[in-house]
């Protein structure tokens, strides 16, 4: 008896002892420089946001937050190096899905993002435009219209950054439902993709609003179906991916933000709790939202990991019933 007793105050100091621990990792952190590591170059969307959301951090934790490009192998450059970081929350990695499913669609890559990182907030889902040019316009308005043009015309050319990045999912899950003939030509960037569409070398892209501004408003490029439920409030006249008649998944494309997976779930929390703080105020939605055309999300660690497990589900399915086999 006196045994079990003994056992039973061990077990109990030992699990005050964690408690105290994990709650005392929390209120240290941060404790030194925090670096948030985006793994494309400067000047893309993530590494935008990510110098945008810096100096709000930076304010509320009054330590410097440096923003770190470490571009290359689809991101798996930057995502391995904070997976090897030291797991306290100081390095953390801009990530998307093209990042986080990196093992579904890389045979070379040594690790599993979804193993070796661990979720900690959905920051932005982006608005998504599928967008053509003006040849191609003036055949087809709509999505629905470029499918059938599409079949009149034995096929288009799709402008993509890889067969295994989001924007290139996106189109095959919405399009390849939808029956629209199409071939991929992939870019080394989306500088390049949307040179190739101004070009007419391609006739349809994705991408987001924002960054088709400058050619929408040119009239270059004209938006013919956006990827949402129901149409943006600030694009009234583009029809959605639903009115062109797609009645499966709808995909988000976004980013958010992840650790190394043995950071401390107190850590995590606390991260999630203080990017809430600053990103969901009305001031700081509205400087997001209004820059980047997407809508800052509420998440936490829990609720990321489980929507990262629900859409790593669907890509799954995906690649299973076109046959891909990562290269």
């Amino acid at each position: 008896m006196q045994t079990r007793k003994t056992f039973i105050g061990t077990a109990a100091a030992l699990a005050a002892l964690l408690a105290t621990g994990t709650a005392a990792a929390a209120d240290a952190f941060p404790s030194k420089p925090v670096r948030l590591v985006v793994p494309f170059a400067a000047g893309s969307s993530s590494d935008q946001w990510a110098r945008v959301l810096a100096p709000m951090l930076e304010a509320r934790w009054k330590q410097p937050v440096i923003v770190e490009n470490k571009p290359g192998a689809s991101g798996t450059i930057a995502a391995d190096y904070v997976a090897r970081a030291p797991a306290d929350g100081h390095t953390m990695l801009v990530g998307s899905q093209s990042t986080a499913m990196a093992k579904l669609t890389s045979a070379s890559i040594k690790f599993d993002p979804q193993v070796e990182l661990a979720p900690v907030y959905k920051f932005i889902s982006y608005k998504i435009v599928f967008a053509t040019n003006a040849p191609t316009y003036a055949q087809a308005r709509t999505l629905k219209d470029l499918v059938a043009y599409s079949q009149r015309a034995q096929g288009v050319f799709f402008g993509g950054l890889g067969p295994s990045s989001s924007f290139n999912v996106t189109n095959a899950i919405i399009n390849r439902a939808l029956g629209m003939k199409y071939s991929d030509i992939d870019f080394p960037g989306p500088a390049q993709m949307m040179l190739a569409l101004a070009r007419n070398d391609v006739q349809l892209v994705v991408n987001t609003p924002s960054a088709l501004k400058g050619q929408i408003d040119a009239k270059t490029v004209f938006s013919i179906g956006v990827l949402s439920e129901q149409r943006y409030s600030d694009m009234p006249d583009v029809p959605t991916v639903r009115e062109a008649g797609y009645q499966g998944y709808l995909p988000q494309i976004w980013n958010g933000l992840f650790t190394a997976r043995a950071t401390p779930a107190a850590v995590r929390e606390q991260i999630a709790r203080d990017v809430a703080a600053v990103a969901t105020t009305p001031e700081g939605r509205q400087q997001f939202e209004s820059r980047f055309t997407g809508e800052v999300q509420q998440s936490s660690p829990e609720r990321f990991e489980r929507e990262l497990a629900e859409e790593t589900r669907h890509w799954r399915e995906f690649f299973a019933s076109i046959h891909f086999k990562p290269e």
